[in-house]
């Protein structure tokens, strides 16, 4: 583990100052060559581990002479991180900065470095207070730049919702061609196999005349009308959230047919992904309603069940509350244990649930926090993200 920076801060003239007590261990930073030949319009994304929960550093080298301009800035507005540029010494510059004690060149955030061909600078960000989420990174040589986030995994939940928007983004939309008509008309309906029961389904059909997938929406009164003929092979899946996927091959030999949907047994569960709550606190987003109403529409097709609702987090880092919500209400100044937070967010789906019509003796909540992570230790944002959830248990 890399140790990393003690820093003390000073009070002078109303500014922050800080001053490096024990030096880092630098022997593994991210390594960057210039000038660069061609345009990062992507952003190239690194993620803190809780090794570098107080530092980070990069190598920067010049491969023949150039110009490097650089900002520094932070990814969310109550983090403060220091930045301070080293100028590479010898063959052996963590060695030489914790025996020499190697003084800084220069603290500015934005500025511009001169680099003669095989020169080398690193580059140290330090965290100073806040949530210590991540830093951003600019690096321009010429008309060539590399654009570099660098986040920290035990603050996902206050850069997730950025990341869901450009994951949501980067999906091409599926363009549901139109169904071509045919005389016969055969009506479908999706059942539950448990208590025969019209349900409302997503249908998939496919592999029929060469005609492309076809998606159609299942009602609980009529169900679906597909236009094909006696004697067509179709392929039919069934997706909804509480039951088991649905793939069969159907001949179609009269003018309806059934499909069953088996819901999901007892002990088994339901992960909800897709259930967001503002960071730090058990307010939900506007954007969770979706989800949770596919699971209420569960719940009242299978009313012999009884759940258990848990919520789990990502780390087991004490909650601290954040400014720009001190004027809002209590769901949104938590300051705790993550299991208690945990815990009030699986209450706000109960409270969420029992208003549209579950019983509340049906369910019981439960909060874990970290203690049953998906990914213990996870590598990039994304596996981060799989511990910040909502999972929905069936008990009996």
């Amino acid at each position: 583990m890399r140790s990393f920076i003690i820093l003390l801060c000073l009070i002078v003239a109303g500014k922050l100052l800080y001053a490096q007590e024990v030096y880092p261990n630098c022997t593994n930073p991210k390594k960057i060559k210039i000038p660069f030949v061609s345009n990062n319009n992507e952003i190239d994304k690194i993620y803190y581990q809780l090794a570098d929960e107080y530092t980070y550093w990069y190598q920067i080298s010049a491969e023949s002479d150039c110009v490097l301009e650089y900002e520094m800035t932070v990814i969310t507005e109550s983090d403060d991180y220091g930045f301070l540029i080293y100028k590479h010494q010898g063959d052996s510059f963590c060695n030489n900065i914790v025996n020499y004690k190697i003084k800084s060149i220069s603290n500015l955030k934005k500025g511009v470095l001169t680099f003669k061909k095989g020169e080398s600078y690193f580059l140290n960000m330090v965290y100073l207070s806040g949530n210590g989420c991540g830093h951003k990174l600019l690096l321009k040589t010429g008309e060539n730049n590399m654009n570099i986030k660098a986040i920290q995994n035990e603050c996902v939940e206050e850069v997730m919702e950025e990341i869901v928007a450009e994951v949501e983004k980067s999906k091409v939309l599926e363009v549901v061609e139109p169904i071509v008509k045919f005389e016969n008309k055969v009506k479908g309906l999706v059942i539950n196999s448990k208590t025969k029961k019209s349900i409302e389904a997503t249908v998939l059909i496919s592999a029929y005349n060469d005609i492309p997938n076809q998606q159609i929406h299942s009602n609980v009164d009529s169900g679906f009308v597909l236009n094909s003929s006696i004697g067509d092979e179709i392929i039919v899946s069934v997706k909804k959230m509480g039951y088991k996927t649905s793939n069969d091959t159907i001949s179609i030999d009269s003018a309806s047919f059934i499909i069953e949907l088996d819901p999901i047994n007892i002990g088994e569960k339901l992960i909800m992904n897709k259930v967001y709550f503002h960071p730090n606190t058990y307010v939900l987003k506007d954007g969770s309603e979706k989800e949770l109403n596919k699971l209420l529409e569960f719940m009242l097709e299978n009313k012999s069940y009884s759940f258990e609702i848990q919520g789990h987090t990502n780390g087991k880092n004490r909650v601290k509350k954040i400014k720009k919500y001190a004027h809002l209400g209590e769901g949104w100044n938590f300051e705790g244990p993550v299991k208690k937070l945990s815990k009030l967010r699986a209450e706000k789906i109960k409270t969420f649930l029992i208003k549209n019509g579950i019983p509340e003796n049906q369910l019981q909540t439960e909060g874990y926090g970290g203690d049953k992570m998906i990914i213990v230790k996870p590598k990039n944002m994304a596996e981060a993200m799989k511990n910040i959830r909502v999972e929905v248990i069936v008990l009996q």
